[in-house]
């Protein structure tokens, strides 16, 4: 067999693979259900059809070449990269696909382990031990389940991507807990495929904020550029934002210099307290979304109604929702909404509540809903504030319990994927602490600070600055593995991270 047919050969079988693919074969098998539901287009859902067609085919690809060897490590990742024309990174984002589907076994070999006196690892990565399975595609069963084996296993985050992506607009998001309309239902596995917290490779994450190539270890906050503590000088804003107003400013800058068109946020509903998605149309909407809102609210859901619209989009959230925005830019499968977004901006988050949770936390504090003017958690404490005028407090170790449990899931305080970060935790009062992790965020932030929109001061300047927000985050990741600790010992389903 000549060089020419053993290539034409690997062709067909990568491309006999992809085709086989039940993810993909369902599409196609419901082309009429999803048209007839009106959330794609026909040119749209092709689109995706054909991006996922690639997409399992350069997946497939890796893994017949890693069946062709009989040894694999890093350097054979770094091959078929050099192979094929391809980002290291697009390659890694493969190799965690196949290991997450159950076709190859991934073992990370460590160098230079040292612990610090907390018992903290910290290692530098060595090479990559890469067994096959031993089974071929077609004999796997696939893992792209409907969403709701995340939801029944208290690990949803609530971030609501599934609802916003969901091609037959069968899944819905509402305070903190999904629900399938398994009737409709077809199967296709897309809402777990985005989905923060079926599979989420944070290695990768980081490693993409970063525009890197290289195992580093990242700290407790993730990758970041440079760091600041900053308010508003909108006065508008100033009278309504929750701390220092960043986020709102952003939005308000970018839509005055019209770098967006539409942004997504969320803002309280005629319910007292209890937030709703909002679509942010124009400077005079930013308003309606300043201030932190505790109860859970799944802003991301609102994506299935922006498939037609051409804008550029914004999108204010917290950190489950940054990631799973990051994830579907590592795998992209041209859903029009998500590749219309242009600017992240992350929210601070230690954990979210369900609406009837944050009435008990009013009927600990005795203080009616209707009657809450502003709430905040700051210095260990959940802090109420009254239309009278009167400052409620409760520690929060006794209203942690209150908490959604699916939260518990979350490693991440500070947003780690968004394009810059924006909370209170480490700043003055009145001052949000702002995080910049990409060169987008780097160009928003300055021209905030050019146009003389905001004060900033070098987050060094302020105390208590960043080593309180490390100790916070570090808190928050040892309780959140802790917690899938306990949950795999309980042979529970947990993330993979």
């Amino acid at each position: 067999m000549d060089s020419g047919s053993k290539i034409s050969w690997e062709f067909l079988r990568n491309i006999t693979e992809t085709l086989d693919s039940y993810r993909i074969r369902v599409l196609i098998d419901a082309k009429q259900e999803i048209l007839d539901s009106g959330i794609y287009t026909e040119d749209q859902y092709y689109n995706i059809i054909f991006k996922m067609i690639d997409e399992d085919y350069l997946k497939y690809s890796l893994f017949n070449y890693l069946t062709n060897h009989s040894k694999n490590n890093y350097k054979s990742l770094q091959d078929f990269c050099h192979i094929n024309s391809i980002d290291l990174r697009k390659g890694l984002s493969l190799l965690e696909l196949l290991k997450n589907e159950g076709l190859l076994e991934l073992n990370i070999i460590y160098d230079n382990v040292e612990e610090d006196g907390e018992n903290n690892t910290n290692a530098t990565f060595k090479d990559y031990e890469i067994q096959l399975t031993n089974l071929k595609p077609s004999e796997k069963k696939t893992i792209y389940e409907p969403v709701k084996v995340i939801f029944d296993s208290k690990n949803c985050s609530g971030c609501g991507l599934c609802a916003g992506i969901c091609p037959l607009n069968c899944v819905n998001v509402y305070n903190g807990f999904g629900k399938l309309d398994e009737d409709k239902c077809i199967r296709c596995g897309l809402c777990y495929y985005v989905c923060p917290r079926s599979y989420l490779p944070v290695n990768l994450l980081n490693m993409t904020q970063e525009i890197t190539s290289e195992f580093k270890n990242y700290s407790t906050i993730g990758y970041f550029m440079e760091a600041y503590s900053a308010r508003t000088k909108i006065k508008e804003i100033a009278d309504k934002c929750q701390d220092g107003g960043i986020s709102s400013t952003c939005l308000y800058y970018l839509f005055d210099k019209n770098e967006i068109d539409i942004a997504l946020g969320a803002q309280m509903s005629t319910t007292p307290w209890r937030p709703e998605p909002l679509l942010i149309k124009n400077k005079k909407d930013v308003l309606l979304s300043s201030g932190t809102k505790y109860v859970s609210n799944p802003t991301l859901r609102l994506l299935n109604q922006l498939n037609g619209n051409q804008g550029k989009l914004a999108i204010v959230g917290v950190p489950c929702m940054m990631q799973a925005l990051l994830k579907s830019e590592v795998y992209n499968i041209n859903i029009p909404s998500l590749n219309q977004v242009k600017y992240k901006i992350g929210i601070f988050c230690m954990e979210s509540f369900s609406y009837e949770s944050f009435l008990n936390i009013c009927k600990v504090l005795n203080v009616d809903v209707k009657d809450v003017k502003k709430t905040d958690i700051n210095k260990g404490k959940f802090f109420v504030y009254t239309q009278d005028g009167k400052e409620l407090t409760v520690p929060i170790k006794e209203v942690t319990n209150l908490a959604r449990e699916d939260c518990e899931a979350c490693f991440d305080l500070t947003s780690e994927s968004a394009d810059i970060s924006i909370g209170s935790t480490g700043s003055p009062n009145g001052w949000n602490t702002v995080l910049i992790r990409t060169q987008k965020g780097k160009e928003l932030f300055d021209a905030l600070v050019k146009n003389k929109l905001i004060e900033s001061k070098d987050i060094k300047d302020v105390k208590p600055g960043l080593p309180m927000v490390e100790k916070i985050a570090t808190s928050k990741r040892n309780t959140c593995y802790k917690h899938l600790a306990k949950k795999k010992e309980e042979n529970k389903r947990i993330p993979s991270y």
